[in-house]
């Protein structure tokens, strides 16, 4: 005897909620899927940031020479910051705050690759938004540590790119061929990110990855539980009572 039937019910699935749910069963189940994917990819990425916060700062130059720079690999660089050539990356907000994420360019005469673009932090903008904000940066040789930054697609941008100012540029993505263009120098093809307390660093605000792998396997199981809701609720809709 079925539950149904020892119930007394029958099992008549409605055509039009049955299409519903073969619709949308498949594109639940993929996103789920999607997900934890995704967080199997969060989760060997944290292993590299950790693995990477283990070891012991490098010569970038050396790194260079070599041809093995790689994702949050620690380097340093010794030089001078081109202070008149500051790079504004616009709308970075820290603390629901409105501001930049100040990028310079970075002499090391120990590489041919050209200047370095360095990270510095995150800094807060003003009401009028033709003042820049004023950052004193060092005038003299200093020693620089820091990590490069993984390397991503630019996000899509509608409109300018690049805003030519009278000192330096600002930008609504960082692009290094469309820096370079701008500024007419020849910048390393990745971005250091300069650790918290070292010369010329602002508000320090970086974050190597968007979602922890814990956060994506929480929308996997999410969308799981979604496509369990849907086939509950088809059989418990396609049960109908016996009449009398």
């Amino acid at each position: 005897m079925t539950i149904a039937n020892r119930f007394g019910a029958r099992f008549r699935p409605s055509w039009r909620l049955s299409a519903f749910v073969l619709v949308f069963l498949p594109l639940v189940g993929a996103l789920g899927t999607w997900q934890w994917r995704k967080a199997d990819e969060a989760l060997r990425f944290e292993a590299h940031v950790e693995e990477m916060g283990a070891s012991q700062p490098q010569p970038l130059a050396e790194l260079v020479r070599q041809g093995t720079d790689g994702d949050l690999r620690p380097v340093t660089v010794q030089g001078r910051f081109l202070a008149d050539a500051p790079v504004w990356r616009d709308n970075r907000t820290h603390q629901g705050r409105v501001g930049y994420e100040l990028l310079v360019p970075f002499v090391d005469e120990a590489i041919n690759e050209g200047q370095v673009l360095v990270n510095l932090g995150w800094v807060q903008a003003g009401f009028d938004r033709s003042m820049l904000p004023e950052v004193l940066l060092p005038a003299s040789r200093v020693e620089i540590t820091g990590r490069l930054a993984p390397s991503r697609p630019p996000p899509a941008v509608f409109g300018e790119v690049v805003e030519r100012l009278d000192d330096g540029i600002r930008v609504q993505r960082v692009e290094i061929e469309e820096i370079e263009r701008a500024l007419g120098l020849r910048l390393y093809a990745r971005i250091l990110v300069a650790d918290p307390g070292e010369p010329g660093v602002q508000t320090w605000n970086f974050r190597p990855a968007r979602l922890s792998s814990d956060r994506h396997r929480g929308y996997a199981i999410q969308w799981f539980g979604l496509a369990l809701v849907l086939v509950i609720g088809w059989c418990a809709a396609s049960l109908r009572r016996r009449r009398a």
